[in-house]
């Protein structure tokens, strides 16, 4: 389509002022957290595991319809349906079991039950690839008389928010979010916005994903976006000199995000303060990312605009860092022209090699970690970068974790098709 004038060319600044003044007014703080993991079944043991530094891979058999083949990949805990808290989700999907519990750790973390009318609490949930084994369900059933009755709504994106809100007996504003792996970093932007509008007191906000089945790993494969190495803990190996791709995680992760004043009112002390966010979809094509990191530094730019001060006030990068090599360049390119002069200065990390990329659930759980950064004052290391590509002009904060004065922390995502995000959490004084 040829290119036009917009009619009202202040409309995007405007918006931007209307929503920084709204979060000035109305600041939002995280007063609940929760995760599920490759590293295990709480927000202490992820970040146990990210600040070792360790990768959690290891290699699997998956039936690939002609054998069997082995990926390298960070699998979650085994999920038992017949446990109590998941009675009300064991016959979905495992991304809604996980999520489940996930979101009741946060949900109990900010003493939620009864703190507020169902009608003021609302939640959104980012996922890419959704219950992907229920929505496979189908053709493997095909030829019987019958289907369960179940699996039509069962095998729904919509499945995910909507199970959590049944569960949390929720009725305010909700929704399942896909922005592939940006997903649950638009579920918290959109969250966030959502209280600031006045719909809602609180979010039950996050992201799951169960995507260890060999369809996508192959697709992946296929893509050349999957790492490799003889020993499968550094198959991913982000910013390092020798990376050659990432590796596919399985995960939820969850917080309670709501108002400064309903937090206040209710007795409950904040984790961290919302101070920024901004998503965006760029038209780089699918791999979602120019040589230039362009997309990426206008989100970058927004988050720190709507925080309301400049890239000189970020003590740390949670970076998205997949461990590809145009994705790593691209990325570092972009933060080295955020940071300027302090770009060597800043500590960066991946924390990709520990998790795995859990695809669109990777955002809510690199926030955890970025808040659990602030909260124990420690950086904490990308794993397997032995050796820093010198493309890569940042400071990637290799190997091992380190003390830091940590106030205001970034977290980057990106995603097929161009889809980005940034989040930026303070500090709470």
């Amino acid at each position: 389509m040829p290119e036009t004038k917009c009619d009202r060319p202040h409309t995007g600044p405007m918006r931007s002022r209307v929503l920084a003044q709204l979060l000035h007014d109305h600041p939002l703080v995280i007063t609940g957290m929760g995760a599920f993991s490759a590293a295990g079944v709480s927000v202490a043991v992820l970040w146990q595991a990210a600040e070792a530094g360790r990768s959690l891979a290891a290699k699997r058999e998956f039936e690939s319809g002609d054998g069997r083949r082995q990926f390298a990949v960070c699998r979650a805990p085994e999920l038992d349906p017949s446990r109590p808290e998941l009675h009300p989700v064991r016959k979905m999907d495992r991304c809604v079991q996980m999520a489940l519990l996930a979101a009741n750790q946060a949900w109990e973390q900010a003493k939620m039950p009864g703190a507020c009318p169902p009608e003021r609490i609302g939640i959104m949930v980012g996922s890419s690839r959704g219950p992907f084994s229920k929505r496979n369900e189908s053709p493997e059933l095909k030829g019987r008389r019958a289907f369960p009755p179940s699996l039509s709504a069962n095998s729904t994106f919509a499945s995910l928010s909507g199970a959590l809100a049944q569960s949390f007996k929720l009725k305010g504003p909700g929704a399942t979010v896909s922005a592939t792996c940006a997903s649950s970093a638009f579920a918290i932007g959109l969250a966030a916005e959502q209280i600031l509008l006045g719909k809602a007191d609180a979010m039950l906000v996050g992201g799951t994903e169960a995507p260890l089945h060999y369809p996508i790993l192959a697709q992946m494969q296929s893509a050349g976006v999957l790492g490799e190495h003889e020993d499968a803990g550094r198959a991913c190996r982000p910013f390092d000199i020798s990376r050659n791709g990432m590796v596919v995680g399985e995960g939820s992760a969850f917080l309670v995000v709501e108002s400064a004043h309903s937090a206040s009112q209710r007795g409950v002390m904040p984790l961290a303060r919302l101070a920024g966010w901004s998503m965006s979809l760029d038209n780089s094509g699918r791999t979602g990312v120019d040589e230039e990191g362009q997309g990426l530094s206008q989100v970058m730019e927004e988050a720190l605009e709507l925080a309301g001060f400049g890239p000189d006030k970020i003590d740390y990068i949670n970076a998205h860092g997949t461990g590809t090599k145009m994705n790593d360049a691209a990325e570092a390119q972009a933060v080295s022209k955020l940071l300027g002069t302090r770009a060597l200065a800043v500590p960066c990390s991946s924390t990709k090699p520990v998790t795995g990329h859990c695809l669109g659930a990777t955002p809510a759980l690199e926030a955890i970690i970025c808040i659990e950064a602030m909260r124990r004052q420690t950086v904490p290391p990308t794993a397997n970068c032995a050796q820093p590509d010198p493309l890569c002009q940042i400071n990637v904060s290799p190997l091992t974790a380190r003390p830091a004065n940590v106030t205001n922390v970034m977290s980057n995502s990106l995603g097929f098709w161009g889809y980005h995000a940034s989040l930026i959490f303070s500090k709470e004084a």
